[in-house]
């Protein structure tokens, strides 16, 4: 996977309750020149379930949300042992329409053979 950072992409921190997860809340933000956001997070969700979720890219021949890309889960409380206020969610992903030039040369490069 080969990683392309824009800025522009829209991102939302989502979060739920554990027992229905009914949607408590929302905060909306954009990525920056180097494919990275900050949200600022009101409150303790210490008993929520809160994600970070892919929600628009800024290029139309690279839309498409990867599945297991879309969202990653961020702890926001502060009764978890971490001093600082900020939190990480890992990684988050779209596909473009076309594939680069060299990918089919470097993927016959990664290519399985059985014996």
């Amino acid at each position: 996977m080969f990683v392309v950072c824009f800025p522009g992409a829209k991102v939302r921190v989502q979060c739920r309750t554990r027992t229905t997860g009914a949607e408590t809340c929302n905060f909306d933000g954009v990525t920056d020149k180097t494919g990275t956001y900050k949200i600022l997070v009101a409150d303790e969700h210490e008993h929520e379930i809160c994600e970070s979720v892919l929600v628009e890219s800024p290029d139309s021949r690279c839309n498409k949300i990867v599945a297991g890309r879309e969202r990653a889960q961020v702890f926001l409380t502060r009764n978890n042992g971490i001093v600082s206020d900020t939190r990480y969610a890992n990684a988050l992903g779209f596909e473009k329409d076309t594939p680069l030039a060299f990918c089919a040369q470097l993927m016959k490069q990664y290519e399985e053979y059985e014996d």
